[in-house]
């Protein structure tokens, strides 16, 4: 039986307190700085992708690359509201920073902090790597059926938010997804376009040094923007994906067990990595504490973590196991399978079984 997220009353308590504490703004310095140095940074890796040599510039695309993951997480905390105590500037900071990966602010302000973060793990309610189980498999198309092993393959978890995350919710406003259409939808969307555009005339100084216009968007933009969308679909499979952890077939079950914290996963990395990429995989705390900003988030992780939510350290070998272990789940029995139809998790001890009268719906294969 695996160790379930279970704080003492009083332990409780000191949590609260200390993301109280946490959460307070201490100084508007230190985000911007932060903001204007990874921005700087982006800036002129680009720049330098597009007067260097071909072989120069391919190394600088990996940079290039974890510099957009970087810009996206600082857009992630200030559409959270928790990067700066500024309203306003979390605003300005989050299109901006989103704009090199092409997200939406409101779009994901929508989807993230008003759907994920409320109803994270749910099926139907949830809206990424929301596992089938058993028998929506076995009905499934063949069509359906290897997109999805496609998906949870360890290759194939990083085209699965390129393909099927990003274009139909991210970029544009879909009025089956959103409902209503808010002019902040439309204004995003346009701000995306014209970053595009920008970035198209940009492509021309790449000319002046030997570049063709196609090596020059390709290896400045293109390249460095599937870095992150790749790492991206990788880190939010991490983030609830583990056959230590339930996911949940109603609201109810949810609440009783806490599925908020214990839906969720720490992946430990190398401190350097952690450092580079913002602490974004610090994501129970992330969960439970989501005003607390990155830059305090290791502290807020370090205090929950003693109260039994999953953490491992990242390897490849581990990551393959995941992906192997993690392939169907049993809502009814609260198990992990493989598509052989073997159980791959102990029965994981959620506080509220599905009751008899339990009516789940039954989310798209993909979704």
């Amino acid at each position: 039986m695996t160790r379930m997220y279970a704080p003492t009353s009083q332990a409780k308590i000191e949590l609260r307190q200390h993301r109280l504490v946490l959460s307070r703004c201490s100084s508007l310095a230190a985000p911007l700085l932060l903001f204007l140095a990874v921005v700087g940074a982006y800036c002129a890796t680009v720049l330098g992708i597009l007067v260097t040599g071909t072989l120069a510039a391919l190394m600088l695309v990996p940079l290039c690359g974890m510099l957009v993951i970087a810009l996206f997480v600082i857009g992630h905390d200030a559409c959270h509201q928790s990067y700066t105590c500024s309203r306003f500037l979390n605003h300005v900071i989050g299109r901006v920073a989103f704009l090199p990966a092409l997200h939406s602010f409101s779009l994901w302000d929508r989807e993230h902090n008003h759907r994920h973060h409320r109803f994270n793990n749910i099926r139907c309610l949830d809206y990424a790597w929301i596992p089938l189980d058993p028998a929506e498999y076995a009905h499934a198309s063949l069509f359906q059926r290897l997109k999805y092993r496609l998906y949870r393959n360890p290759a194939g978890v990083l085209l699965y938010y390129l393909l099927e995350i990003w274009p139909q919710r991210k970029l544009w406003p879909r009025r089956v997804l959103v409902g209503r259409i808010r002019p902040a939808y439309i204004a995003d969307s346009v701000l995306l376009a014209a970053f595009v555009a920008a970035s198209l005339l940009l492509i021309d100084v790449g000319g002046w040094f030997g570049k063709s216009a196609f090596e020059a968007f390709v290896l400045a933009f293109v390249l460095p923007f599937l870095i992150f969308q790749m790492m991206f679909s990788v880190a939010i499979f991490l983030h609830h994906t583990h056959h230590d952890v339930p996911w949940y077939a109603s609201v109810e079950e949810w609440e009783a067990d806490g599925g908020g914290v214990r839906g969720t996963v720490h992946v430990e990395f190398p401190y350097v990595f952690r450092k580079i990429i913002l602490h974004i995989m610090e994501h129970t705390a992330h969960h439970y504490a989501p005003g607390v900003p990155l830059y305090k988030l290791g502290d807020m992780q370090e205090r929950i973590e003693r109260h039994g939510p999953k953490t491992w350290r990242f390897s490849f070998r581990e990551y393959a196991a995941v992906c192997a272990r993690c392939k169907l789940f049993d809502y009814a029995t609260h198990s992990w399978f493989n598509f052989e139809g073997r159980r791959t998790s102990f029965s994981l001890d959620v506080r509220l079984p599905v009751s008899d009268g339990h009516r789940p719906c039954l989310p798209l294969p993909t979704r």
